[in-house]
């Protein structure tokens, strides 16, 4: 008996699926794509519980007869490829014939579509079994329902997200695929947050705001070349910066693609332009001849080959390397200029500090305004410590003649930054050297996260409406309460921003976009979040703002006070990002490096 056998239809769609239907996301990039090739100019999109309960597609192209969506449910089934010839000439998103029967394989399947007005008909399919086909009125174009995915593949389905990042990558999908079709009505319904409308317009630049957030609104357009080979896109100014990579949108023939080689010559065009470890975020466009790239090279088409990459490579570096340029003017000097130390004092009396002095530490519980740190230190219960080393006792206890002197000894400061101490260890005496604002980082850290101590309130007047973009606040709205008691007080408004209504004390004059930003680059980077690491995350965040930084000068006091409360500390040698607190040397290691003992 043959050990080899044929696998029927429905198993050989199942892994198909596989590779072209990875999550809701992906089957509504198939989708729409499916609608942009019939030229659709009204595409309606509406999705429950993140697709994985509904995704329904609706579009006014071209439609299809009875017998066409038999033959849409078929393996290699396809309208926009005829012969082997035809491949290296693609001018469409689709041609495989893969998608749909893929999709039906693993979902409730409902496909209904009409050529001409009224006269519909409803396909009905479950898990790759046609169930009935009947005739339905609808207007010319097709509607695509597919309900329950992976309902009978539960490994499938437990490779799934959370029902709020399935949220989020769908409006990802829903950005890039709005992106490049400027000219096409949008409207997106999603079961949370309200609907999103977006006309038709002239130029992608126009949706940059409402799908990407504000800060990405402020793009710079450029254009290099002339049809069909031509280069376009928004560059972000040289004062617009962030900490990764995740505002690069790039499309080849208005496909959105990941493609290392445009990556790397966006890396070179943006050298001299932005600091090492930021980036810059930009939308390309690059418009090629059909047949100088070839797009059948990945199941689901994100990934592309260039016939001639050197070529391909050399221009887009020198092309965005000119615009950027040209952005740059006479900001580049600025830029690359490090920040200038601050000249001022503190003055321990608050009433005489001005603005510009005040360390912005911390608020006391009254509601009052900004503290000291000295009020700051008073304002919590100390921690019972099991150390190897005594702690210091306050300043003010050695000045009234206690009998247990201090353990630390303040020395000063180097560069208004870094604290010296000398502390007495188990081994004998120790030069310890401080890095005042991570030190700071983590007193404020362990207050905030281990200790659970609510910040005072300021309300903002007026409330700040920070843009965020749809994807951006499907990923933030499930850790609103959190920011909450953090003490950012901040609410959805509409489909792309949220509403800061109030923020913790010592953040009061931060811009709360900046704030927001920083959290998506972590939600982003670390995928799906629990909400554990969101508010250890979100603390960690808050204590970096908080804490005092460099090139400010501390008083005495207040220096000694903040190593005694590091000391206090459960993780005193790090800050929460992992970065190092203190260096010990030893006297011993010091009589060595001057040659007292061998």
């Amino acid at each position: 008996m043959s050990k080899i056998r044929i696998l029927s239809d429905q198993v050989a769609n199942q892994i198909a699926a596989g590779e072209v239907v990875e999550r809701p996301a992906s089957v509504l990039k198939e989708l729409v794509e499916n609608a942009l090739d019939a030229g659709a100019q009204r595409i309606e999109v509406r999705w429950e519980e993140g697709g994985k309960r509904l995704l329904e597609v609706a579009d006014d192209g071209s439609g299809m007869a009875r017998d066409d969506l038999y033959l849409a449910l078929e393996r290699h089934a396809t309208s926009k490829v005829r012969t082997a010839e035809d491949l290296g000439q693609l001018a469409t998103f689709g041609f495989r014939g893969e998608a749909l029967p893929s999709i039906a394989s693993v979902s409730r399947f409902d496909l209904t579509s009409a050529e001409a007005e009224g006269a519909g008909q409803r396909l009905r399919c479950e898990f790759g079994i046609i169930k009935e086909v009947t005739p339905t009125p609808r207007s010319r174009g097709t509607t695509v329902a597919v309900r329950d995915i992976f309902a009978q593949l539960p490994a499938r389905r437990r490779f799934l997200k959370s029902t709020d990042t399935e949220h989020a990558q769908l409006w990802g999908v829903v950005a890039r695929l709005a992106l490049s079709s400027p000219g096409v009505h949008w409207t997106l319904r999603p079961d949370r947050g309200a609907p999103l409308i977006l006309p038709p317009v002239a130029d992608a630049g126009q949706r940059l705001g409402p799908l990407l957030g504000e800060k990405l609104g402020r793009l710079v357009p450029f254009v290099n070349g002339e049809r069909p080979w031509q280069l376009r896109g928004f560059l972000s100014p040289p004062d617009l910066s962030f900490r990764d990579r995740n505002h690069l949108y790039l499309f080849v023939n208005g496909r959105a693609v990941r493609d290392r080689l445009l990556l790397a010559a966006l890396s070179e065009g943006w050298s001299g332009t932005f600091a090492k470890g930021s980036y810059p975020a930009a939308v390309l466009f690059l418009e090629l001849p059909p047949e100088a790239v070839d797009v059948n090279v990945h199941p689901t088409k994100a990934e592309v080959r260039f016939r001639e990459p050197q070529r391909i490579f050399a221009w887009v570096r020198s092309a965005t390397e000119e615009a950027w340029s040209q952005l740059r003017g006479g900001l580049a000097s600025v830029l690359e200029m490090p920040p200038k130390p601050v000249e001022a004092e503190f003055d321990l009396d608050p009433s005489r500090r001005s603005a510009a002095q005040h360390p912005r530490l911390w608020s006391d519980h009254s509601g009052g305004g900004l503290a000291t740190y000295e009020a700051l230190s008073g304002a919590f219960e100390p921690r019972a410590l099991d150390r190897t080393y005594p702690t210091a006792a306050p300043a003010q206890q050695a000045a009234e003649g206690e009998a247990d002197a201090p353990a630390i000894r303040y020395l000063g400061s180097f560069q208004r930054t870094y604290l010296l101490a000398e502390v007495m260890g188990e081994a004998g005496p120790e030069l310890w050297i401080i890095d005042q604002h991570v030190a700071h980082e983590r007193v404020l850290f362990e207050r905030l996260f281990l200790r659970r101590h609510a910040p005072a309130v300021q309300p903002l007047m007026p409330p700040q409406v920070v843009r965020v973009g749809p994807a951006d606040l499907a990923r933030l709205q499930p850790f609103l309460p959190e920011l909450a008691v953090a003490g950012v007080e901040a609410e959805a408004f509409g489909a792309d921003a949220l509403v800061v209504r109030g923020l913790p004390d010592f953040l009061v004059d931060r811009d709360p976009q900046t704030l927001l930003d920083d959290l998506l680059i972590r939600l982003e980077r670390e995928g799906r979040v629990d909400l554990d690491t969101f508010r250890r995350d979100l603390n960690a965040e808050l204590a970096c703002r908080a804490a005092i930084k460099k090139h400010h000068a501390l008083p005495p006091e207040l220096a000694l006070r903040l190593i005694q409360d590091l000391l206090a500390c459960e993780v005193p040698n790090t800050c929460p990002h992992g970065r190092p607190i203190l260096k010990k040397l030893s006297l011993a290691d010091l009589e060595r490096s001057f040659g007292r003992r061998v």
